[in-house]
């Protein structure tokens, strides 16, 4: 939550205008509040640190009635009336305001799901979480603390894929995202029928639009610990935030379904390592095609002259792309990332608003046919990718110039 010192905010406001600009004519003067008709309303310094990058947290305000985690509230004996009445003002319009986001997050979700759940809302994403505790290293997290730590994760995630791309806000086409995060299969079931329509049978369903949303439940047997976790939802978020890059009459995964899962893959291999998720849009379990490291594979087949075509790939949607396909269509966004990751934004604008056929869109962002796409991706990958597999995290910076 955003927290300002109250005394700065105090202070501020006297060195702007004095306190005479507080106070009508004839009123007294407040030691108090200076005359501001606002007085800190203390919180726990720990607490603080922990809710400085969240906008509502419901764990916060539910520890706090009085004021719903702001940091004032009224001057209770202020001497000025004019100042405590403009105070009181401002106070119930933002109280009013976070009991009302409180209470149609509690109608949407806690009604539903038959328990009360956590929610938190920063800059880009709404989450509902339910599940206890996370195991992190060697340190257990609570629920509240989990659930913050998930949201600074999922906006570092949003950062990081603004920042590939070069791409600002004004690029955004909304910003911003539902999550709906649950240990219980059942409970996310509930919730699901209502939010979403179901629940896909891999644990997890997204909603892909003007009002995006993904909602997952912590299937132990598939992502056993957090870094899985952390990774598979990390996957499926980014199909949101692409999908919502420029404009948006459709999302990707059904006409260009090497890009909507390439996307996904990329980021996965630049934050985490080898991929792990199949989406619930995509059939069937995960499984790797000729191991787990991706570029030697690729790399392997061109030197033998036995990739697969690019022009049969995309034509797929993602719902029946290969294993091996997979890997094809992540080392294709890995060639045009490397070329020039900025051109990428609006490849993606062209399939999602006017939908041209990939020759086009490739023309038109990028300036290749499709030809040139082909000669120049295999020419990236023989002199780029290693055949010696290497674990962890694999960022790749653009070329020179790109």
């Amino acid at each position: 939550m955003r927290h300002l010192t109250t005394c700065l905010l105090l202070a501020g406001a006297l060195a702007a205008g004095g306190r005479a600009a507080l106070q009508e004519s004839g009123e007294d003067l407040c030691g108090d509040c200076h005359s501001t008709g606002k007085v800190p309303h203390a919180h726990d310094s720990a607490l603080l640190e922990l809710e400085k990058d969240a906008i509502f947290c419901s764990c916060f305000m539910d520890q706090d009635p009085e004021a719903l985690g702001m940091d004032w509230i009224v001057c209770p004996d202020c001497r000025t009336p004019s100042a405590q009445a403009r105070a009181r003002s401002e106070f119930e319009m933002e109280y009013g305001r976070r009991k009302s986001w409180l209470e149609e997050r509690r109608a949407k979700v806690d009604k539903h799901a038959g328990e009360e759940v956590l929610h938190i809302k920063t800059r880009h994403f709404v989450i509902a979480w339910d599940i206890p505790k996370v195991k992190v290293d060697h340190q257990v997290l609570k629920a509240h603390e989990a659930m913050h730590l998930y949201a600074r994760r999922m906006e570092d995630l949003y950062r990081v894929i603004q920042e590939v791309h070069g791409i600002g806000e004004t690029a955004m086409h909304t910003g911003v995202y539902h999550l709906y995060l649950f240990e219980s299969q059942k409970v996310a079931e509930r919730v699901g029928g209502y939010v979403l329509d179901g629940i896909g049978g891999g644990g997890a369903k997204s909603l892909i639009g003007p009002n995006s949303a993904h909602l997952r439940w912590w299937r132990k047997e598939d992502l056993p610990d957090d870094e899985r976790f952390h990774q598979a939802l990390a996957h499926s978020v980014s199909h949101l935030i692409h999908n919502d890059i420029d404009q948006f009459n459709e999302w990707l995964a059904v006409r260009y379904g090497w890009a909507y899962e390439g996307l996904a893959h990329f980021i996965e291999i630049r934050l985490f390592g080898p991929p792990i998720t199949w989406c619930h849009q995509e059939t069937g379990g995960f499984e790797h095609w000729k191991g787990k490291d991706w570029e030697a594979n690729v790399k392997k087949a061109v030197l033998a002259g036995t990739q697969p075509a690019f022009q049969e790939i995309i034509t797929k949607a993602s719902d029946v792309l290969t294993p091996m396909e997979h890997q094809f269509s992540w080392s294709y966004i890995d060639y045009l990332m490397w070329l020039d990751p900025k051109k990428m934004p609006r490849l993606l604008g062209l399939m999602k608003g006017p939908q041209l056929p990939v020759r086009d869109a490739l023309q038109q962002a990028y300036g290749l046919t499709v030809g040139q796409f082909v000669d120049g991706w295999e020419e990236f990958v023989r002199t780029e990718y290693s055949i010696k597999p290497v674990k962890g995290p694999r960022p790749r910076a653009p070329r020179a110039g790109g």
